[in-house]
């Protein structure tokens, strides 16, 4: 590979310098692990500025960089762009050969399912017999092979990384969350989705996008990228972005328009039931997970499977086999007849909505221990700490993930929303989770919030070991705490 090559596929570039014949060995954006004939990409950061490691990747042998800045590297090939996001994300794309173009991409983006639906996708597709692949929140899974992961959607390079090793390993289809910020921060630019999902969009991640025109305007984006839509009608901002494409869609929802409708939902606390309502047919379906949420992503999923071409009737039928996912609506299993939920909400809407479904199956009272984290959007604070008051019957403020803030600085901002006075705080989490399971009686549900599948609680000087399933399976082994 040469950067002569290069050159011609990076857009906006603004000049040249130095030596163009130079060949390329690898590509990179941390300064650290540059090689010999590497790429360097300088990109200016929120806490730190890659131009200020040039001279670094210089010395470490890199043979190309490119960057925003006017910079003279004496000699060495410089390439100033308008964009270093969009320029990385495209040269990671071009060095590994276009890997994407190669897949069966479906991109699912919203506030609120992209996890459940990617997993629902890809368990449905491998139910059928397709090879497939995710890249999300829980992680990336390669064949039934679990990678971690640090972003929801990963930075460019390590994006174009994975659909290499996904299509060296045979995978067709790839389901994967698409977060507004990967969508804003350029990570996906340049490929194209063969569905694009859009679930819902409530407030979350204002601290990143300061509005909520911002953030929708992020989600639409994928939409520019995407060959056919599928979208949640019911969703005030589904309606709106239906009107903004022009691309081939199908609509899923409880709406009369919608393409896919459910009628009919029959909920239990082992799942929910409903009818399918699709070109003037009735198909019933299962899911093993309760909630209305559950009926909006089993829909998103299943509209998904139809965009792709694959028959209903087979869609239908693996989703009933599909596993619940790890941290979403997970009960923790124990002989004292009391429910223990684990739940990934850490937003408003989706601390409601689980709160709303473990309200009607539950016949005693609901028990609700959450936190907020810190460095996140502080507005949301207050409105968790409001919904869970009104919704639970007691809730126990505790800690998330605090980040570089104070637990209790945050606490009392969740506090500050809440109305009455069925509250307690608890800083450390395991105390929480230990007092709600102690006051707990049999048909009473606890609900633990927030963290769902992670297995680790950040503070401002470390990261420790946490995983809200294990503290609830140990308090519930000991049985009463008195």
């Amino acid at each position: 590979m040469n950067a002569q090559e290069l050159i011609q596929i990076i857009p906006d570039i603004l000049s040249v310098k130095g030596y163009t014949d130079v060949p390329i060995e690898s590509i990179d954006y941390n300064s650290k692990r540059i090689k010999n004939g590497a790429i360097f990409v300088a990109i200016p950061g929120f806490n730190y500025d890659g131009h200020d490691f040039i001279p670094e990747a210089l010395e470490r042998g890199a043979g190309v960089v490119i960057g925003e800045k006017a910079l003279d590297l004496g000699g060495k090939l410089y390439i100033r762009v308008k964009d270093s996001r969009k320029a990385l994300a495209l040269s990671s794309a071009w060095f590994y050969g276009y890997p994407a173009d190669k897949l069966k991409l479906i991109g699912v983006t919203g506030t609120s399912g992209k996890t459940t639906v990617t997993y629902l996708i890809s368990e449905m597709l491998k139910d059928i017999g397709i090879c497939t692949g995710i890249i999300g929140t829980i992680g990336n899974v390669l064949n039934n092979r679990k990678l971690p992961t640090s972003h929801t959607t990963p930075e460019s390079l390590e994006l174009n990384q994975l659909f290499s090793k996904m299509v060296e390993e045979n995978i067709e289809y790839l389901a994967m969350e698409v977060s507004s910020h990967s969508l804003k921060l350029q990570r996906v630019e340049g490929i194209k989705f063969d569905v694009g999902v859009f679930t819902n969009l409530t407030q979350d991640h204002l601290d990143f996008h300061k509005t909520f025109e911002d953030y929708f305007n992020s989600k639409k984006k994928l939409f520019s990228q995407s060959k056919q839509a599928v979208i949640n009608i019911d969703d005030e901002s589904g309606k709106r972005l239906l009107s903004i494409i022009n691309i081939p869609r199908y609509t899923y929802g409880l709406d009369k328009k919608a393409d896919l409708r459910a009628e009919n939902i029959r909920m239990t606390a082992n799942g929910v039931s409903y009818d399918l309502v699709f070109r003037n047919k009735i198909y019933p379906v299962f899911y093993s997970t309760p909630g209305l949420f559950s009926v909006y992503n089993s829909l998103a999923a299943i509209t998904a499977g139809v965009a792709l071409g694959f028959p209903i009737d087979d869609l239908i039928n693996t989703l009933k086999k599909a596993k619940g996912v790890p941290g979403r609506f997970e009960l923790v299993e124990n002989n004292q007849g009391i429910i223990v939920i684990v739940d990934y909400a850490h937003k408003p809407d989706g601390l409601k909505n689980v709160l709303l479904t473990i309200r009607e199956f539950c016949t005693g009272k609901i028990i609700t221990v959450f936190g907020c984290g810190g460095d996140r959007d502080k507005g949301k604070r207050p409105i968790m700490g409001k919904i869970s008051s009104e919704l639970s019957d007691y809730t126990i403020i505790t800690s998330d993930n605090p980040r570089s803030e104070k637990p209790e600085a945050i606490i009392e901002q969740i506090e500050s929303g809440i109305i009455g006075d069925n509250y307690e705080k608890i800083t450390e989490r395991a105390e929480a989770i230990k007092k709600a399971i102690s006051i707990a009686k049999k048909g009473d549900a606890v609900l633990i919030a927030g963290k769902g599948h992670e297995t680790y609680q950040i503070f401002n000087d470390k990261i420790i070991h946490f995983d809200d399933r294990e503290v609830a399976k140990e308090c519930l082994s000991k049985g009463s705490f008195k």
